[in-house]
């Protein structure tokens, strides 16, 4: 998750490690008895396809698909993990390395920095999740990030993406809002966007949403962490809505989740101007689902649709 929790520097630490713990907590509770950590932890095939070493002092690995040649520039994703998470493990969640390596994009899972508690964050809004107040810029980072990459193997820059989880989806919207043309679209799972909407004005995109109704950490309907207060996500597409000039969305069912039985999620589309708008709405969806790479392949696939 991804809400910046603007506690002032005053907070005794005692309560900031114990606002982290109860982050990390809803963070990584499930409400499933099937789930097993260990087993998504080493279920995902990881692509055997070259890795680079980027991001300096924060370094990641760059993942380049088995059919890179340096001849044929190669679409971007940068997968952002949750609060409390961190890249490699991340990854193997949602699936987006292997899924990405199948469609031929280069693929990297940066990690936030740690906090107080130890814990990584990325440092996207005032609700979730920078804890200790820290004046780090993400923006910046992840900006420096994908001009290194470009500057070291051959990248589409009309085809860079960024995909979150949580508090990296809080990310996606702060970058998209913060930057202009550096992605071409953004994605994210259980996250939201409470940034003021005049600061995205000149800055319309490709956006995908995707969340669960029963997400019990960051709530589709909305509602605040630790007094911080975030919009729902209907709420939270809207603004980009309104922002990429739609009108009203179209609905159907998909299977997005194999581990739900039948079409679970409603795809509502919008029409827009500007860009393209989408929500998916995982019913009785979980904050944390069970993924598989037909998740993973049907989001890169939305972002293959669209290019600068």
């Amino acid at each position: 998750m991804s809400r910046g929790i603007g506690m002032k520097k005053s907070v005794p630490i005692i309560m900031l490690a114990m606002a982290a713990l109860f982050i990390v907590a809803l963070e990584f509770t499930r409400d499933d008895g099937a789930f097993n950590r260990d087993t998504f932890r080493n279920s995902a095939n990881l692509s055997a396809g070259e890795a680079v070493v980027v991001g300096g002092e924060r370094a990641a690995s760059l993942f380049l698909p088995s059919s890179y040649t340096q001849d044929e520039p190669v679409p971007l994703l940068l997968d952002l993990h949750g609060y409390g998470g961190e890249g490699l493990s991340h990854g193997m969640y949602t699936f987006m390395q292997s899924a990405a390596d199948l469609r031929g994009m280069a693929y990297v899972a940066p990690n936030g920095l740690q906090d107080s508690a130890g814990s990584r964050f990325w440092n996207a809004s005032s609700a979730c999740c920078n804890f200790g107040a820290s004046q780090v810029s993400d923006v910046e980072y992840i900006s420096d990030l994908i001009a290194e990459i470009a500057s070291k193997v051959a990248i589409d820059t009309s085809r860079i993406y960024l995909f979150g989880h949580s508090n990296g989806h809080f990310m996606s919207y702060k970058f998209a809002c913060s930057t202009k043309g550096v992605v071409t679209a953004i994605a994210g799972l259980a996250g939201a966007m409470d940034i003021d909407l005049t600061q995205c004005a000149k800055n319309p995109t490709n956006v995908l949403h995707i969340h669960g109704t029963n997400d019990s950490t960051i709530q589709y309907e909305g509602g605040a962490l630790l007094g911080n207060n975030y919009p729902s996500a209907q709420t939270s597409v809207g603004y980009w809505a309104q922002l990429n000039a739609c009108s009203a969305p179209t609905e159907k069912q998909i299977d997005l989740v194999q581990s739900m039985v039948g079409e679970e999620t409603s795809q509502f589309a919008y029409t827009c101007e500007k860009g393209s708008v989408e929500l998916w709405r995982i019913n009785d969806g979980l904050h944390t689902p069970n993924l598989d790479q037909g998740f993973a392949l049907c989001t890169i696939d939305w972002f293959l649709t669209h290019r600068k």
